[in-house]
């Protein structure tokens, strides 16, 4: 069987518990809202009581200014529960915050949008050779990498 290696067969590892990818995602994470004479801590839950709607909590990271690793977490938040597309349009969002930041802030992002696109993608039902169930995140996924380096080439 030389087919069969560490990674189990063919490469293909069988992963008992799909959410140990997200074993280290926190249930909450608390953020700093800077109020008129002191700063409150707002505690966003990513457990079971995630919101369905990320609008809110979208507006909320980029009035306090969050940082990237963040919306990150949040994003990986949604993508723990079975959300993956919320989690890809927190990252667009991100992205739209983050814009007129240093490129270094913004790449992390880009890589998470990376991933996260490519899980979906893996995700997807299999289909007959010549067709893809998320064409557009087939593209994307595969252009964002070059689109990082051409950014970052180093």
């Amino acid at each position: 069987m030389a087919s069969l290696s560490a990674n189990g067969v063919n490469g293909h590892r069988h992963i008992s518990d799909p959410t140990a990818r997200f074993s280290d995602i926190p249930k909450a994470i608390s953020v700093a809202v800077a109020e008129a004479d002191e700063a409150l801590d707002v505690e966003i839950s990513l457990d079971d009581e995630i919101q369905d709607d990320p609008t809110e909590l979208c507006t909320l990271l980029e009035n306090v200014g969050a940082a990237n690793n963040i919306w990150i977490v949040v994003a990986l938040g949604y993508a723990k529960h079975k959300k993956v597309d919320v989690g890809i349009e927190v990252l667009g969002k991100a992205l739209n915050a983050l814009s007129r930041n240093n490129l270094n802030d913004r790449l992390p992002i880009l890589n998470a949008l990376c991933w996260l696109n490519l899980l979906k993608c893996r995700e997807a039902p299999r289909l007959k050779s010549g067709m893809c169930y998320y064409p557009q995140r087939d593209t994307f996924a595969t252009a964002n990498p070059s689109q990082i380096t051409n950014l970052a080439p180093t």
